[in-house]
Parts: structure tokens; sequence; C-alpha cells
């Protein structure tokens, strides 16, 4: 009986969490779409969400922003392989015009043909990061102790009690 309820409970969890999630794409979708009473419904009764149709089906609703890429010492050598001009002969058509197109030339960003141009640091990079990094000194070793301030010390906290005598 304890693992059945246990399995119950899971899955009572993982109903309520879903019921979060589609009441707050829900209430967000009620507001933008300036539903009120959709909106007054949900509020009074969060459960209501599964009698309206989730926007979200799987994944994620929105696609990440691309990033630029990594931006570092040097540049990438472009290489290109060597590829047997006999074959290449073979499998080539022979050349023919090509149809003009009505749609206009694609234009590509600079950065991504060529990106030793655009090799340094991203705009509003401080001073401190430009450059290779300071190395700070190596620390120095610590000093030896002093026997006579050690004896000192130990004869101190016998005096207060904090070591047994000698």
């Amino acid at each position: 009986m304890a693992c059945f309820s246990l399995i119950l409970l899971v899955v009572g969890a993982i109903f309520l969490l879903n019921t979060l999630f589609r009441w707050s794409e829900q209430t967000a979708d009620a507001v933008d779409a300036g539903d009120w009473h959709k909106l007054i419904l949900l509020t009074c009764m969060p459960f209501a969400v599964w009698l309206f149709p989730g926007k979200v089906k799987a994944g994620r609703p929105v696609l990440p922003p691309r990033h630029e890429p990594v931006r570092g010492f040097g540049s990438v050598k472009n290489v290109k392989p060597a590829i047997d001009q006999s074959a290449e002969k073979l499998s080539t058509p022979p050349s023919t015009p090509a149809p003009a197109s009505p749609l206009p030339p694609i234009r590509v960003a600079t950065a991504l043909i060529n990106p030793a141009q655009n090799d340094g640091p991203p705009p509003g990079t401080p001073a401190e990061f430009i450059g290779l990094p300071k190395i700070p000194p190596a620390k120095k070793k610590a000093q030896p102790v002093d026997p006579e301030k050690m004896a000192m010390l130990k004869k101190k906290m016998r005096e207060q009690g904090l070591l047994p005598p000698e």
C-alpha cells in the first residue's frame, strides 16, 4: 500500500508542476491577447488550464540567440584539401551559362568570410583584459621558526595553564 501511495504522490507532483507551467504560459498568452475573461478564469481556477490547448508542444518555445564565435589570439588557417583534378573533370558536366536569377545577390558578413579582419576583442572590453595576462610574482617562502621565541611562547602558555608542566 505504501508503494502505491508513493507512486500516486510522484504522479500528482508531476501533474501539479505541469499545471503550473501551463498556467504561466496560458496567463501570459491571455494578457498578450487581451483576453481578460480567460485570465480571470485561470486566476480563479488554475486547473482550468487543461481546458485550453497549449502553445508549446515540446522543447523550447523560443530559439536561443545565435552566439558570436569565440575570439582568441591569431586566426584559423583556411586550408583547402587537395583534389585530384582529373577526377574533378570527369565528374563535372560541361559548363553552361547559368540562367539569370530575379533575386538579388545574397550579402554575407565580412567577418564570416575573413575572420582575420575582426580578430580583436569585442567592443567595450576593458583595457586590463586586452593582451596577455600579468602573472603575479611567486610568494616568498616562510621564515624558519625562531627557537627563542618558541620557548618564550611555550613558557607564557604554561603560565596561563594552556600547556601541561614540563
